[in-house]
């Protein structure tokens, strides 16, 4: 019988404020940037 193995991912979390109520966890900085063109106020939290 297979066992499932556990992914661990290790890529870092971003938290991100794209205005004053909406938070969002992204993964990389490029992500970053596509937001930050739609919402021009967005800011990194953590």
């Amino acid at each position: 019988m297979k066992t499932n193995k556990i992914i661990i991912d290790t890529r870092p979390k971003i938290k991100i404020q794209l205005d004053h109520k909406t938070f969002l966890t992204i993964r990389s900085m490029d992500s970053f940037n596509l937001w930050k063109e739609r919402y021009p106020l967005a800011r990194i939290i953590e």
